[in-house]
């Protein structure tokens, strides 16, 4: 076979939907990302990996090490935005194929929006990770289209294997991603009760083989890990109350989860200035319009579908889910609040209502003018949307950046001081207590507050003691090494120590017992066992 037939045959085995999806994407990535991509800008863990191979098996992240092989475990945003694009491209392809998206328009649309998602943004500031994260969303969709494609006709068990495989690796690059899978599937329930030809027992079939799938995907997750800590003789950190599930699950407390994860679904699109979400008026607005396309979109839809009343009853069930399978993570990990960067699934919103248009489009709904007007604001509301997705993601990069020059400008003029020290000589032993204040590296504008999280944009700085060391070294290339904790404890009990004044007064560096003590808050704070298990991670 010559390269030409290899490669038209690599192209019609995708639909003209398909590429439009995979290219749109690609391009929308570009455009909002653009920032983050020519550009490096830390968050608090950021600080620590210009260069880590991803071992992160003691946090249930056993595949992210294998991974991070793309970008060679180092920072470098051109490769890692070429990696991630490349794979979100092909997630987008492979939900519009998995939806049976037809419009040309909808199925471009669909690339924009998951390339745009604040969330991804969100991603991006965690460069290091983020090629694999967009890995892991590609494996979660490719789960998703295995297990349709093993239960469709005569049940193929090799098939269904691999796509509980596939989805036990994404959620070993990382587990949030799981909803992703969740929502897809829910989705692809609610487009079987729309096709004339589907019919009740069939339908639920198909739902319970999805059903079967996940929990053997997750079942398969969980036993590779087990696996990997047994031979790497570790235990799972505290972090994100991992450590909890060999415990057992806190059944007593799902209802309250799962109301929770309701909350969560209707502040992140409703309600401004909403915890671990991006709202602002223009973003409510965008999501009341989306409800009322979406409700128009249903009525067309399923009205010529009414003397079958399972179908439109299984749609309400169905989108009655949904908001529950996107906030699974609130679910499967009960013992903390999901940040912006577990809730990518939450795009899968857009996606069913990208799904209602299009079948609408397809109906032959007795008011045309219905058609036509539901055409229309589908238009405005996606550029409406794509413009606020835009402003998002850059307010996120731009208090980001904002924020580590600041950090940048503290810390060079901290360590200016110290090398201005009496008898101060290179390579010798720093002691620095405490952490920035983030009045010294907040900007009071109202319009950030729209972004302002769990590591954005004061995460961005070094909030905690140690994250100072790591921006002296691998930010700004000073050989400083960190002390160990028993000599923080002890320069922090001494007499010299608590008659300094806080930094940048006068006095607040000195030479202390043949060492440089800088204070910058009045008590040391003791490295947590979460962090010294998280510094010796593999």
């Amino acid at each position: 076979m010559t390269i030409d037939a290899l490669g038209r045959r690599v192209r019609q085995s995708f639909s003209p939907q398909q590429w439009i999806a995979w290219l749109a994407c690609v391009l929308t990535g570009y455009v909002v990302h653009l920032f983050a991509f020519t550009n490096l800008i830390p968050n608090s863990d950021g600080l620590s990996r210009m260069y880590d191979t991803q071992q992160m098996t003691i946090s249930g992240r056993w595949m992210l090490h294998f991974a991070s092989y793309f970008n060679d475990f180092t920072q470098m945003p051109a490769v890692i935005a070429a990696v991630a694009l490349f794979f979100l491209g092909a997630a987008a392809a492979l939900c519009v194929g998995l939806l049976g998206l037809r419009s040309r328009a909808l199925a471009g649309l669909t690339g924009a929006v998951l390339a745009a998602f604040p969330c991804l943004g969100y991603t991006f500031l965690y460069l290091f990770t983020a090629s694999a994260y967009c890995i892991a969303i590609f494996l979660a969709v490719l789960a998703v289209v295995l297990a349709r494609r093993a239960l469709e006709g005569r049940f193929a068990p090799l098939p269904f294997l691999g796509a509980a495989l596939a989805l036990a690796c994404a959620m070993g690059i990382y587990q949030a991603y799981a909803a992703v899978a969740i929502s897809l599937a829910l989705l692809l329930v609610l487009a079987r009760t729309m096709d004339p030809e589907s019919d009740f027992r069939g339908t639920l079939t198909f739902g319970l083989g999805l059903v079967g799938f996940l929990a053997l995907g997750a079942a398969l997750y969980y036993g590779i890990l087990l696996v990997f800590l047994k031979v790497k003789g570790l235990t799972l950190l505290s972090y994100l109350g991992m450590d909890a599930a060999s415990s057992g699950y806190p059944f007593a407390r799902l209802p309250g989860l799962i109301l929770a994860a309701y909350k969560q679904v209707i502040a992140f699109f409703f309600i401004p200035g909403a915890a671990n979400a991006f709202g602002s008026r223009w973003f409510v607005l965008c999501s009341l319009i989306a409800g009322v396309l979406g409700l128009l979109a249903f009525l067309r839809v399923y009205l010529p579908l009414n003397r079958e009343v399972w179908r439109p009853l299984g749609a309400l069930l169905l989108l009655a889910l949904l908001p529950l399978g996107m906030d699974f993570m609130q679910i499967l990990s009960p013992y903390s609040l999901p940040t912006p960067l577990m809730k990518y699934a939450f795009v899968c919103l857009y996606l069913a209502l990208l799904l209602l248009l299009d079948r609408g489009e397809q109906t032959a709904a007795p008011a045309p003018r219905l058609g036509t007007g539901l055409s229309l604001g589908c238009l405005a509301w996606a550029a409406l949307l794509l413009v606020v997705f835009l402003n998002t993601n850059n307010l996120l990069y731009t208090a980001s950046a904002q924020a580590h020059r600041a950090t940048e400008s503290y810390l060079t003029r901290l360590y200016a001081r110290v090398e201005d020290c009496p008898d101060y000589a290179p390579g010798m032993e720093v002691v620095i207590i405490g952490a920035i204040p983030t009045d010294q590296i907040a900007q009071p504008l109202d319009s950030l507050l729209q972004v302002e999280h769990y590591s954005v944009p004061y995460g961005v700085v070094p909030t905690l003691n140690k994250h100072i060391y790591y921006y002296l070294q691998d930010w700004l290339n000073l050989p400083v090494e960190e002390p160990d904790e028993a000599t923080m404890q002890a320069v922090s009990h001494s007499a010299a120590f608590r008659a300094m004044p806080l930094y940048p007064a006068q006095g607040s560096v000195q030479m202390v017992d043949g060492r440089v003590v800088v204070k910058l808050q009045e008590e040391y704070t003791p490295k947590s066992d979460f962090e010294i298990a998280y510094e010796n991670r593999r």
